[in-house]
């Protein structure tokens, strides 16, 4: 992590441009199936290989976040101090103790997206279908660098952080999974309303560039 480049828990709301991203090979042959990478055809193995060092230089991750306090929290629902209201009963439980959430939008930018089209357009499966999956890995880095600054600057200040929650994702609630509604990307993209985002939400409710991630994390006292 690199410490001029960290957010602290109590900034009211900030960019966060992590450095540096990595984009391994092996992990995106594996999620394809490939177990025994030295049974992989070179030809595989290239491939994947110049896809994640393509993805890498293509990869521009930006990330916007905005604190707020929580003015209720039940299974009815959570309610932020700007009036934003998000509906799941799931919140009851897992944002059990907190305080305050951090809302984020996040995007690896529009290159990838640019480049896959490129790819389709010359019809290359195998490399579409790595990018994909390269994407999708920077996605996962991008967002393990914010959640581990959460951490640190949290833990400087006494405060513990939540699991990432975001809308389209399920969670457990006594045994059954509850999926929180991708309806609610509206209310939590107009949290971030006059900044200049680089993600458009689509009347769909998904967003573009494809690459992209939302969300929140809580924030309780350790004590």
């Amino acid at each position: 992590m690199n410490a001029d480049n960290l957010m602290h828990a109590y900034d009211s709301h900030g960019v966060f441009r992590p450095l540096g991203i990595t984009i391994r090979e092996d992990r995106l042959l594996r999620l394809h199936g490939y177990r025994d990478l030295k049974k992989v055809r070179p030809v595989i193995v290239a491939t994947a290989e110049d896809i994640a060092r393509r993805a890498e230089g293509l990869a521009v991750p930006e990330i916007h976040y905005k604190r707020l306090k929580i003015k209720h929290c039940d299974a009815n629902g959570l309610v932020l101090e700007n009036g934003s209201r998000f509906h799941n009963i799931a919140f009851e439980k897992y944002l059990d103790g907190v305080v305050e959430v951090v809302v984020f939008t996040m995007t690896l930018g529009n290159a990838l997206d640019e480049e896959s089209q490129a790819l389709m357009a010359k019809f290359e499966p195998l490399e579409v279908l790595f990018l994909e999956t390269a994407g999708w890995l920077g996605i996962e880095w991008a967002t393990r660098q914010f959640s581990e600054g959460l951490h640190i600057s949290a833990k400087q200040n006494s405060l513990r952080v939540s699991c990432r929650m975001g809308p389209g994702y399920s969670y457990s609630v006594k045994g059954e999974k509850v999926r929180w509604s991708l309806e609610d990307q509206k209310p939590l993209f107009d949290v971030f309303d006059g900044d200049d985002l680089p993600i458009e939400l689509l009347e769909s409710c998904a967003m573009l560039p494809k690459m992209s991630r939302s969300g929140l994390y809580g924030f309780a006292p350790t004590n």
